[in-house]
């Protein structure tokens, strides 16, 4: 590191730092901090606020943090307006979305509806099983009619654009019986136009999809699924589907969806 020790201002004021109001210095106003012959840095300074902001181009490191050990602990990218932390620089926004359900009584080939947070169909105060859909894939809309109210519990609102990183579901079954399970996790539009029409779906958009293979009672089968489309626009709400291909044996599922706010 470099010394100033011995060295006149005049050889030495292109490498000291100053701030633009040369003649007030630091105020209650943001100024920028500069070098000597007034080359502008990203930095602007007050008695009261620092702020980052770059001068000519964007980047993936326009503010980091290390640990002694050089382990990356904050990342500000200013190219694509994202931020990290940890040591695994994983998005300092993400939320788990989770969907579950509790002894859902299929009909083989038929596309349900998992509840949002948690489903019990067992009881008497339990949810009412929706179908949407007998094809290859869920129905990509859907008017409830006098169901809207059991629809609500299978939603998730999206307040702001997200981004879906991943998704993974465990599953099992109540029988001794192998069974192949297949998941969709859709988005869509919904009505809401203040008519009678509100809650109504439409545009269905698949944002991930798996499959799991010989699944009975006496196992818990773990499946990462395929990410189909990531983007989710505010206003938006995702759904999640289950299917048992082969038989009715009841299906006890559980599923996390890693997003991150954009």
């Amino acid at each position: 590191m470099g010394s100033l020790s011995g060295k006149s201002p005049s050889a030495t004021y292109k490498s000291l730092l100053k701030v633009s109001d040369e003649s007030n210095g630091i105020t209650t106003s943001l100024a920028q901090i500069e070098d000597g012959e007034g080359t502008s840095t990203c930095m602007q300074i007050s008695d009261d606020q620092i702020r980052i902001k770059p001068e000519n181009d964007d980047t993936t490191a326009v503010l980091s943090v290390f640990d002694k050990d050089g382990n990356a602990l904050l990342s500000v990218d200013s190219s694509n307006d994202q931020v990290k932390v940890g040591t695994t620089q994983w998005y300092a926004n993400s939320n788990v979305l989770d969907f579950s359900a509790y002894r859902l009584t299929p009909v083989a080939g038929t596309h349900y509806f998992v509840p949002c947070s948690s489903g019990n169909f067992q009881s008497a105060a339990g949810l009412i099983e929706m179908a949407n859909g007998t094809g290859t894939d869920p129905a990509t809309s859907l008017d409830a009619g006098d169901q809207q109210d059991d629809l609500l519990s299978m939603l998730f609102y999206a307040p702001k654009n997200l981004s879906i990183d991943s998704t993974t579901f465990m599953v099992s079954t109540a029988s001794d019986t192998d069974t192949d399970v297949n998941l969709h996790l859709y988005k869509f539009t919904m009505t809401n136009a203040g008519g009678t029409s509100d809650g109504n779906l439409s545009s269905g958009t698949l944002l991930a999809h798996g499959l799991a293979r010989s699944v009975d009672r006496n196992v818990i089968k773990t499946v990462t699924c395929t990410s189909d489309s990531t983007s989710v626009s505010a206003g938006e709400v995702i759904a999640c589907f289950v299917e048992n291909t082969t038989n009715t044996d009841n299906i006890t599922i559980r599923i996390q969806t890693l997003y991150h706010i954009v």
